[in-house]
């Protein structure tokens, strides 16, 4: 009986082990990491080899710098590794350091966990969300090219979730203990963040106004069609007139002069909404404005004219 017991609570001690080390690497986006981990240690306990060698077997395991590194550090987590392997690990692991960019590198394990939440929500490669959160820290493109740029990458349908996303993995950077950033760096990224909020929030409301009419679906009820107009308007607002008639296009034929001037009322508020600081130059929009007012004008008059007609034909 105390031999079966002990058999028992060895295997158990071996299971909780295992379950540890599975969880240590919950940070690893890279498939299979436990297995691939236990390789990397076989082969380093081979005497002899070049560390250049063991660099690119392990890098062909663990292709992202950031997997790579938090494997090394929880190997190196070991108490029963031979000297000689502990000190091929230290060596392996500082030539990775110091051959990776610290911001991509901290930033890629700090983002980690999220990138695996979201990433079984979205139904996607939690890597691809690792490298968007790296992009956007150290991207210097405007606000709408990076959510278009989301867009684009992931769907328009992803876009909110998407954002979602970077938001809480650049709050658990900035709350991290190696960080991958300055604080004033932080600041700068905050501010960003605020701008796609916003951006988001003009998104929704454009989209959702326009398509609450009726008219307007039946010119195009497409909702990634609007949106694209909507982010297309904030990079070039003078581009306005053939902007619109790429949504509406042969449609737009079909409408009486008061159907045409309804709807450029009903556009030109939900461009007045969005704010001025989304657009590439505030003063562009503005410029949007005056060019929708004018367009306005002459639907109006052609409406007016239209309405003459009707009232002077004879009955």
């Amino acid at each position: 009986m105390s031999a079966a017991l002990a058999q028992f609570r060895n295997r158990r001690d071996y299971e909780k082990k295992s379950s540890n080390l599975s969880n240590s690497f919950e940070r690893v986006l890279e498939d299979e990491a436990l297995p691939k981990a236990k390789q990397i240690l076989k082969l380093i306990s081979v005497h002899g080899g070049a560390l250049e060698d063991f660099l690119r077997q392990a890098r062909s395991l663990f292709p992202d710098p950031s997997d790579l590194v938090l494997v090394l550090r929880e190997l190196l987590r070991r108490k029963d590794l031979e000297e000689i392997v502990r000190k091929k690990l230290e060596s392996l692991l500082k030539h990775v350091e110091e051959q990776t960019d610290p911001r991509t590198l901290k930033a890629g394990i700090n983002c980690a966990l999220k990138a695996r939440l979201f990433g079984k929500t979205l139904s996607l490669k939690p890597g691809l969300l690792r490298a968007s959160y790296r992009q956007f820290i150290q991207s210097e493109s405007h606000e709408v090219e990076i959510y278009a740029d989301w867009i684009a990458s992931y769907g328009y349908q992803r876009r909110l979730v998407v954002l979602d996303f970077i938001e809480g993995s650049l709050l658990t950077d900035i709350d991290a203990n190696d960080a991958s950033c300055s604080r004033l760096e932080f600041g700068q990224l905050l501010r960003r963040l605020t701008q796609l909020k916003m951006l988001r929030s003009a998104d929704l409301l454009f989209v959702s106004t326009l398509l609450s009419y009726s008219f307007t679906k039946a010119f195009n009820a497409e909702e990634s069609s609007w949106l694209l107009l909507m982010l297309s308007l904030l990079q070039q607002p003078h581009e306005v007139d053939s902007l619109l008639a790429d949504i509406i296009g042969l449609n737009a034929l079909l409408l009486s002069h008061k159907e045409h001037a309804s709807f450029l009322q009903i556009f030109y508020q939900v461009c007045k909404a969005i704010p001025s600081s989304l657009f590439y130059e505030e003063y562009w929009q503005e410029e949007l404005l005056m060019a929708l007012r004018s367009m306005t004008d002459i639907a109006y008059k052609h409406e007016m004219a239209e309405q003459r007609r009707t009232i002077e034909k004879p009955s």
